[in-house]
């Protein structure tokens, strides 16, 4: 497969939360090569595939942000279902549940659901935000992202800007875009082999601490209304993850 095509399936895909970039290098085959690059710094090789994944979080971002901007109810309904099914893969291959590990799902579920705010709605995308919180979630959820499992996109719906962020692209903020891009480079560049570390050592300290954030956070994609349409699109999001993470 081109590379130009991967990056556009990468790109896509990410988009929509609950998917991990991490997964999609496992299935595309080129994960540990990607890893190896990334620490070594070879970009070279991947500038198609960043050309296709721009181009597809563009498409993604723009065909979400229209639907959320005339369907809010319908689409976090389809992004909860696809948020609350991602727990699966967090937790694949993790040690058992036990005492310890349960109160740390309790403390992540926790701060994920104090920290996310209020509901995400169109009226607060168009809201200004801050510079230095851009480039905090796009390190963070760009080194999430890398790991396979984990959903760069719940970090964003944690600081309360995936909503905004949608509205950037769509709207071509090429300022606040440009900071997000900066801090998604030092993630990778950066954070991703500490964090890719840290998850090997401590699978199941990382592991249920993200579920329960990933819970805890996902009330921000909670619909005003509930009604068949707001069920079946749950259901359907929810589905998609969860066949898509046995896929790994």
């Amino acid at each position: 497969m081109h590379p130009i095509l991967q990056g556009f399936i990468l790109g896509f895909i990410i988009v929509l939360p609950g998917m991990s970039g991490g997964t999609v290098f496992v299935i595309l085959g080129i994960y540990e090569q990607v890893i190896k690059d990334l620490v070594k710094l070879n970009l070279k090789p991947y500038i198609p595939l960043v050309i296709g994944a721009i181009v597809g979080i563009f498409l993604g971002a723009m065909a979400f942000s229209v639907f959320f901007e005339h369907h809010r109810d319908a689409t976090t309904a389809l992004l909860l279902g696809c948020v609350i099914a991602s727990i699966k893969p967090v937790l694949k291959n993790s040690p058992k549940l036990n005492f310890n590990r349960l109160i740390i799902a309790v403390i992540g579920f926790l701060l994920g659901y104090y920290l996310v705010g209020e509901p995400i709605s169109i009226v607060s995308a168009s809201k200004e935000v801050s510079w230095y919180l851009l480039l905090m979630g796009g390190a963070l959820s760009s080194a999430v992202m890398i790991i396979p499992g984990l959903p760069g996109s719940s970090v964003l719906i944690l600081f309360g800007i995936y909503d905004s962020l949608l509205l950037y692209i769509s709207n071509l903020d090429i300022i606040n875009l440009a900071i997000f891009g900066i801090g998604g480079l030092i993630g990778i560049l950066l954070l991703v082999k500490i964090l890719e570390n840290l998850y090997n050592n401590h699978r199941g300290l990382v592991s249920y601490s993200f579920a329960g954030i990933i819970f805890g956070s996902s009330r921000a994609l909670l619909p005003y209304d509930i009604n068949l349409l707001v069920t079946v699109l749950f259901i359907l999001g929810f589905s998609i993850i969860w066949k898509w993470s046995d896929k790994e």
